[in-house]
C-alpha cells in the first residue's frame, strides 16, 4: 500500500508520540509498504529527507503554542497529485490535514486515537459549554465521521460517530532495543554500581511529574517499601512541575537516602537504565484526570512496556488497559490506585529474588511476543486493509445509485 501518514510530532524524538511515530512508520515500511510521513518541524531537522526508505515531509505546525497540523496546509499542493491508497492520521483536536486531503480526493481515511483531545482540551482550557467547545467538537467529528476505522487501547476514546468503526489495540515497544541481556553491558553496569552498588533492590519510576503519574503517591510508596525492605532504592527519571514538591516531600520524609532523581534522560540511554534496575512502578491514579474517570483509564504508557521488554516485573494501577499489558501474578501485579500500602507490599514481594527471576523471564517474552511493534504494525496494517476495503465497497454503492 501507498500509505500517507500525518503525525504533528518531531520525528525523531524521544518523547513518546515520536518514538510511537516513527515506530509506526518504520514498522509498516519494513512489511513492504511505501510509507510517506508528515511530521512536525523542529531546529536541526530537514524539511524533507529519506530515511530507512520513508518519505518524511517537516513543517511547522503550531498554532499559538499548541499542535496543529492545518498551518502545513501549503505542502498539500505537494501531496496532492500523488497517488494513495490509504490515509492515516493521529488524532488531535486541532489536527485535520489528512482529513481534508481524504475527503477531497475520496481516499480510504484511518485514525490512530490516543486520548479524547477535545474533551481534554475543553477540561483544561475550561471551554465546557461555550461555543468554542462546540465549534472544536463538530471539528473533531467530521474527521471522525469521515474515518473508515480508527484505532484506540481504549474504543470509548473514540467518537461516538465512529466507535461502530474502531478497534482496540495497545500500543508498541521496540523489542530490538529493550532487552534483560542489557544488564552485562558495560554502560548497564556502571549505571548500576553509580546509583545502587551491590545488594540492593532497584525500583524504577520512568514518567512525567504530573499528578496522574503517580508522582504525588511516590514518597508514601518509597516510606512503606524501604521499612520492610531497607535494602530497597528507587531511580525516579523523568522531570515535569510536581518534582521539586516530590523532592521536598521525600526529604521530609527521611528516605532522601533511598532515592535517586535521576531527571530527563535519552531515550536511547532508557534501556540500559532499565536493564540496570530489578523491577518497575506506575502508580498511575485517574483521581487526578477527571477525562481518565468519564472514558476510563486510556493510556497504554510506553515506558510500563519497556519495563517489561527489559525483564522488570511492574507494579501498577489496576485499570483496564494496564491489566491488558501486566498479567498479576506472572509479569508483575495490579493493586488499587492510591493505595501506597499495596503498592510496597508487592514491591517487598519482588525483593525476593526467585520470585522475581520467574516473572522477570515471562515478562520480556510475553511482551514482546505480545506488544512489539512487529506484532503491533502487522496487526494495524489488516486494520488499514479494512478501511481501503470499507472505502471500495461505499464507491460501489455510490455508482449504482
Amino acid at each position: 500500500m501507498r500509505i500517507l501518514y500525518f503525525s504533528n510530532e518531531d520525528v525523531p524524538a524521544s518523547h513518546a508520540g515520536a518514538v510511537h511515530t516513527w515506530e509506526v512508520a518504520r514498522g509498516l515500511a519494513r512489511r513492504g509498504h511505501d510509507v510517506t510521513l508528515v511530521a512536525a518541524g523542529a531546529p536541526g531537522l530537514a524539511a524533507y529527507e529519506k530515511r530507512e526508505g520513508i518519505s518524511i515531509f517537516r513543517r511547522r505546525s503550531r498554532l499559538a503554542g499548541v499542535k496543529c497540523n492545518l498551518r502545513a496546509g501549503p505542502l498539500l499542493a505537494r501531496l496532492w497529485p500523488r497517488r494513495w491508497d490509504v490515509v492515516m492520521e493521529r488524532y488531535l483536536t486541532l489536527n485535520g490535514l489528512g482529513y481534508l486531503l481524504a475527503a477531497a480526493k475520496g481516499l480510504p481515511y484511518y485514525l490512530e486515537v490516543n486520548g479524547p483531545h477535545v474533551e481534554e482540551i475543553t477540561y483544561r482550557w475550561n471551554l465546557t459549554g461555550t461555543y468554542r467547545a462546540k465549534i472544536l467538537e463538530w471539528w473533531v467529528d467530521r474527521q471522525f465521521a469521515r474515518a473508515d476505522g480508527a484505532c484506540a487501547p481504549n474504543v470509548n476514546i473514540v467518537r461516538p460517530v465512529a466507535r461502530g468503526r474502531a478497534r482496540k489495540i495497545i500500543w508498541g515497544v521496540n523489542e530490538e532495543q529493550f532487552a534483560s541481556t542489557l544488564a552485562d553491558t558495560r554502560r548497564a553496569k556502571s549505571f548500576r554500581e553509580k546509583f545502587a552498588g551491590q545488594g540492593r533492590f532497584v525500583v524504577l519510576f520512568v514518567g512525567s511529574f504530573r499528578p496522574w503519574q503517580g508522582a504525588r503517591e511516590l514518597p508514601a510508596i518509597i516510606v512503606r517499601t524501604v521499612k520492610v525492605r531497607p535494602e530497597a532504592i528507587f531511580w525516579v527519571v523523568g522531570d515535569g512541575e510536581e518534582r521539586a514538591d516530590v523532592e521536598a516531600e521525600v526529604e521530609r520524609l527521611g528516605v532522601a537516602d533511598a532515592v535517586h532523581f535521576l531527571g530527563w534522560r535519552r531515550h536511547s540511554e532508557l534501556p540500559y537504565v532499565m536493564a540496570a534496575a530489578d523491577a518497575g512502578v506506575a502508580p498511575f491514579n485517574d483521581a487526578y484526570y477527571p477525562p481518565l474517570q468519564e472514558f476510563g483509564f486510556f493510556w497504554a504508557p510506553t515506558k510500563v512496556l519497556e519495563c517489561l521488554a527489559s525483564g522488570l516485573p511492574v507494579v501498577t494501577s489496576r485499570y483496564e488497559v494496564l491489566s491488558d499489558m501486566v498479567e498479576e501474578g506472572r509479569s508483575g501485579y495490579l493493586v488499587p490506585a492510591g493505595d501506597a500500602g499495596a503498592f510496597a507490599e508487592r514491591l517487598a514481594a519482588l525483593a525476593e529474588g526467585a520470585r522475581r527471576q520467574d516473572m522477570s523471564s515471562y515478562a520480556e517474552a510475553t511482551v514482546k511476543k505480545r506488544f512489539g511493534w512487529r506484532r503491533h504494525c502487522e496487526v494495524l496494517e489488516g486494520y488499514l486493509l479494512e478501511a481501503v476495503e470499507r472505502r471500495k465497497r461505499l464507491a460501489g454503492r455510490a455508482k449504482i445509485f
